[in-house]
């Protein structure tokens, strides 16, 4: 409630993100009375689940752009939230006849498939990235946004990244990483296997190098089809423009669809960043999760 509250009185004294907030609003209002009548799409859910840091925010800034599909307020208690789970009450505000966008770092169990399921959620998009590109781009989001005492994997003060030297910082990402982002992507592969066409897979490397193409299989696995000048439309809307900082500020005024958090689209930023210790400790806790992916052939990197 008090963030809530919080926002709108920062919108009150930003007029510009007030505007645009108002507009979504009504538009997303005059759509989904529109569709009781008209169904321009055979999905009613477009359903993305993000490894953190892999441009699932892109994706879903891409996504937020086709007409008619619209983010909604998905009330949530805040362990399942924060847990990266789901439950009934985030369907609540997602007319059933209409058209929503979700965008999540879903688990893959089987209780959050029941439920997504149970909404009639039938496609999802899932992303992922080179996991020595996620440590970095983890480390360097927890220098300047430290995670909060109720939120998993928070530091105390002492140990926060930004006071500590930076081959520590990547080190703890790179541990965190390790242990429990390579469970997730093998959880949605096991998944993708057993239900067919359910998943597209969509690699931050294929994105960043091809953009239109990634949107464009995106487009085709929901069935959707647009007019090629409103997809480089979207496509240029939606790249990344500003810093990290800017973004994050204005992430928390814009409507979801249209803020982001995105800090770059760098393939093999690792290289700049990890020291010769970190490369050998990824090396032992992950290396083989870089073979099995194919970023790599073997440890000699």
């Amino acid at each position: 409630m008090f963030k809530k509250i919080f926002k709108i009185l920062k919108l009150l004294i930003k007029p510009k993100f007030l505007i645009i907030t108002l507009h979504y609003n009504l538009k997303r209002l005059f759509f989904d009375f529109y569709f009781i009548f008209k169904k321009p799409y055979k999905y009613n859910f477009i359903f993305i689940a993000g490894l953190p840091m892999s441009a699932s925010t892109w994706i879903k800034n891409m996504c937020g752009l086709i007409p008619g599909y619209f983010t909604r307020y998905t009330p949530m208690n805040f362990e399942t939230s924060i847990n990266h789970n789901i439950n009934e009450s985030a369907f609540r505000f997602s007319p059933r006849w209409s058209y929503s966008l979700f965008k999540t770092h879903l688990n893959p169990y089987p209780e959050n498939l029941s439920i997504l399921k149970k909404n009639n959620v039938k496609k999802i998009i899932v992303s992922y990235r080179d996991l020595r590109d996620v440590a970095v781009a983890r480390y360097n989001r927890l220098l300047k946004f430290p995670k909060k005492k109720n939120e998993p994997h928070y530091l105390p003060l002492e140990k926060q990244y930004r006071n500590i030297s930076k081959e520590e910082g990547i080190n703890d990402s790179i541990r965190i990483v390790a242990e429990h982002y390579p469970k997730w992507i093998y959880g949605w592969k096991k998944i993708d296997k057993e239900s067919k066409d359910f998943i597209l897979f969509c690699k931050f490397e294929d994105l960043v190098q091809n953009p239109e193409n990634t949107f464009r299989e995106i487009l085709n696995f929901y069935e959707i089809k647009l007019e090629p000048p409103l997809i480089r439309e979207i496509l240029e809307k939606t790249r990344g423009k500003k810093n990290m900082i800017i973004n994050f500020n204005e992430h928390q005024l814009l409507p979801f669809a249209y803020g982001t958090n995105f800090r770059s689209g760098k393939i093999g930023g690792w290289k700049d960043e990890f020291s010769k210790k970190n490369k050998e400790y990824f090396k032992t806790l992950a290396g083989e999760h870089l073979i099995k992916l194919n970023y790599e052939s073997d440890n000699n990197w």
